[in-house]
């Protein structure tokens, strides 16, 4: 039960148009480009090959990672992250008398098409910016370039190239308020799920400011116990909802990312065939309910490697799958074991 309604609400059973997608699972991972780009051909229905990220805009989300997500919502995943204010001396290693003097001119750099990482750089350079400045600034997790991408006044291209962009403008809103709507979508569509599944998905919110919203909320939500846990959703729950025989989940994917426990979807004994040592959560093929298997798409052909044994009668649904995701994309599935 759990796991199909878990499925049904991050639309890897039914597809619905890219910003429906994005808004409703609160962003797209995007730390690779090809995984939220596998997610939406996944997912959306409106999905096209030249252009799978029309409408949305990467930032740094409210999870504290890089994620895409709609344009018209900049203001909402922005507020609710909380970092509108001035900058902070000495954050990055930048004082606040430097970021202030450099941000409008990285600003301007851009408006004027000088855009890419590299470009900007050098534009910086002959401004007379120093080498441990130029690192600080361009520091690759954060940097002064993270800070005004947190505080609205750029934002990263989508594509794989690292370039910047002037937002349209920015919607401010109290940061409760935004927080408010995530934690409604979060239950309408990840639930259910237990209080301890949402705190670990928006793990950067405190909780002494997190639990007020949740305790405001409890009274619209619908409490399902199973083996003595409780578990909330904004509806209610299908019971008897049937999953796929074959399901691929993209890597990073919300239906992972979603819960501190994942046993809805995977025996503790695979979770680390799913993620590595440094954290990164390989796309992986549900078959018959439970994660068993990754997949990763190599030129022309996908290769599946099982976690335990080779699934000889389940290599036909995996073939079909991958040939309905893929389409013409993909001549040949290849089987391997972990």
């Amino acid at each position: 039960m759990l796991l199909y309604n878990s499925l049904k609400g991050l639309y890897l059973l039914d597809k619905a148009d890219t910003h429906r997608v994005v808004s409703d699972l609160m962003g797209l991972q995007a730390q690779f480009a090809n995984y939220p780009k596998a997610s939406l051909k996944i997912r959306a229905s409106d999905y096209r090959e030249a252009d799978p990220f029309a409408g949305l805009v990467k930032i740094w989300s409210h999870r504290g990672t890089m994620h895409l997500v709609p344009e018209d919502e900049l203001g909402l995943h922005l507020s609710a992250y909380d970092n509108a204010g001035p900058f902070v001396h000495g954050y990055w290693g930048i004082s606040q008398t430097d970021a202030e003097y450099w941000a409008p001119f990285l600003e301007e750099e851009i408006g004027k098409g000088n855009n890419s990482r590299d470009g900007l750089k050098a534009a910086c350079a002959d401004k007379g910016m120093g080498e441990e400045l130029l690192h600080q600034v361009f520091y690759g997790w954060g940097g002064l370039i993270r800070e005004m991408i947190c505080r609205g006044r750029i934002v990263c291209g989508t594509g794989t190239q690292k370039a910047y962009f002037l937002p349209k403008s920015v919607q401010w809103m109290d940061r409760d308020q935004a927080r408010r709507v995530f934690l409604r979508r979060y239950f309408l569509h990840y639930g259910p799920a237990t209080l301890s599944d949402c705190r670990y998905f928006f793990g950067n919110w405190k909780k002494a400011d997190m639990d007020p919203l949740l305790q405001e909320l409890l009274p619209e939500l619908c409490c399902t116990v199973i083996d003595g846990k409780k578990y909330y959703s904004l509806y209610d729950p299908i019971k008897d909802g049937a999953i796929p025989a074959c399901v691929l989940v993209p890597g990073f994917d919300q239906l992972v990312l979603g819960y501190k426990d994942r046993e809805r979807m995977i025996d503790g004994r695979f979770l680390r065939e799913l993620t590595n040592i440094s954290g990164i959560i390989s796309p992986s093929i549900l078959i018959r309910g439970r994660i068993q298997a990754r997949w990763k798409l190599d030129g022309q052909k996908v290769i599946v490697t099982s976690f335990d044994k080779r699934l000889k009668k389940d290599e036909a649904a995996i073939r079909r799958k991958v040939k309905e995701v893929f389409a013409k994309q993909v001549q040949q599935v290849l089987f391997t074991e972990a």
